[in-house]
């Protein structure tokens, strides 16, 4: 048998992604009102995919494109039947 803090901990991102049922949100939203260990596992879930969106926004630098389309190419060259 699952108890709260396994179904609240098996939905985290679905929750957090705003991707599950208004009937799941609830229960789980319930579940965290009243269970302060899920509760700030939730909060630090947040703050981290927060932090992650944030710093996801840098462009990675030209170099690094450059790089994987070598890669690329070198490994297409070397790769059978691509008729080269």
């Amino acid at each position: 048998m699952t108890t709260g803090c396994d179904h609240a901990v098996e939905y985290v991102y679905q929750f957090l992604d705003g991707e599950l049922t208004w009937w799941r949100r609830t229960r789980i939203r319930w579940h965290l009102r009243r269970c302060a260990r899920c509760e700030n596992a939730f909060e630090f879930e947040t703050k981290l995919k927060s932090v992650i969106r944030e710093r996801g926004r840098t462009e990675p630098p030209a170099e690094l494109f450059d790089t994987l389309r070598a890669l690329i190419e070198r490994e297409r060259r070397s790769s059978p039947g691509q008729g080269r």
